[in-house]
């Protein structure tokens, strides 16, 4: 994807290019075909123009994993498409908000966060320093049938003067520094210090952060959730204030769908009691990523009535099988001590297909 400059970005938004950005749509643009499309493109427009418009239609055709089909009629960048939340989760982490009437998004990006949440609130701030980012980000709020009561201002939300009414606030700080993935909360831009400081102007806070946050780096006074689809642990927030309903680790697992997404969430203040490490039953289960990072795994077990098969590790074990959105279960038809010679003598002689190996 290649750099776009204000000029273009501005040019994305005539309806020049959004009917051009229409006759893309749908078509192959796979690799094989990205030449030909391009000499088309070129033939109608100059040659900055061309490569915008295929690059924005590629980023239409990767959004709809994200954001349905209303990536169809949105903006993006390549990199904040890949930062953004999917739509079931973003609607997930929005319902938090619905007590609030006017939010604001802390560097709201491509508009993302701000589509779900202005499905909650009756106004909506939304800030970031990125021109194009806020430009976009508007567009897409627009085109998505947000509210007409939605204000986009392009500043840094660190020192910005909130007005008093602004009653919560959602945080997406990055988590790329110069091109490389950060995994503290204190390399993030803007850094956990900076957040804390707005979060004592903004009581009702939540943060956006990465899955692996260290634990020694959370503060005390928030609730941590792990948010899980597709059986990947795909972010963490921090919940402060009134957004935060108690829990101290919560780990949600969100089920996308074409109506609502569906939530499925696990809460502790206090570990659980020890589970019993035994040798395996007749079925093993693999709890969800979410919570084993969220470090609920205890309380599953005792929901299932289910031992460990070793201290070490998150699998259990039953006697039978149950019902729960927590974990995945398979019914353990032999087992021995790991030894990978007898394993594949073993899966040779029961002409075994090994679709995966845990």
């Amino acid at each position: 994807m290649r750099d776009l400059s204000i000029e273009l970005a501005q040019w994305l938004l005539t309806s020049e290019a959004q009917q051009a950005l229409e006759r893309l749509a749908g078509q192959n643009l796979g690799d094989h075909a990205l030449i030909s499309t391009l000499q088309t493109l070129r033939e109608q427009h100059t040659p900055d123009r061309a490569a915008a418009l295929l690059d924005q239609a590629r980023l239409r055709q990767k959004g709809v994993e994200k954001f349905g089909e209303h990536a169809l009629r949105m903006l993006f960048l390549d990199e904040a498409l890949q930062q953004a939340s999917g739509q079931a989760i973003a609607q997930y982490r929005a319902a938090r908000y619905a007590p609030f009437s006017h939010v604001a998004d802390l560097g709201c990006g491509i508009g993302g966060d701000a589509l779900a949440l202005s499905e909650q609130s009756e106004r909506l701030l939304a800030l970031d320093l990125d021109p194009i980012r806020l430009l976009f980000a508007e567009h897409n709020l627009r085109v998505a049938g947000g509210p007409a009561l939605a204000r986009f201002e392009q500043a840094d939300w660190t020192t910005f003067p909130f007005p008093p009414d602004v009653d919560a606030a959602f945080a997406d700080p990055a988590r790329r520094v110069e091109g490389r993935r950060v995994f503290s909360l204190h390399e993030m831009q803007p850094p956990l210090s900076a957040i804390l400081a707005v979060q004592r102007q903004l009581p009702n806070l939540g943060v956006k952060v990465m899955p692996g946050v260290p634990d020694e780096e959370l503060p005390p006074e928030c609730e941590v959730e792990f948010i899980s689809e597709g059986g990947t642990c795909k972010e963490g927030v921090l919940w402060f204030g009134g957004l935060r309903p108690g829990a101290a680790r919560t780990a949600t697992i969100v089920e996308a769908s074409l109506e609502a997404p569906a939530a499925h969430t696990l809460s502790s203040d206090a570990p659980a009691p020890p589970v019993e490490v035994t040798t395996p039953r007749a079925f093993l289960w693999e709890p969800d990523a979410c919570i084993i990072r969220a470090t609920l795994v205890a309380q599953v077990a005792h929901q299932l009535g289910a031992s460990q098969v070793d201290e070490q590790i998150a699998y259990l074990t039953t006697d039978s099988l149950a019902e729960t959105p927590f974990a995945r279960g398979w019914p353990i038809l032999e087992h021995a001590p790991f030894n990978l010679k007898e394993l594949n003598r073993r899966l040779r002689a029961l002409d075994a297909n090994v679709i995966a190996v845990k």
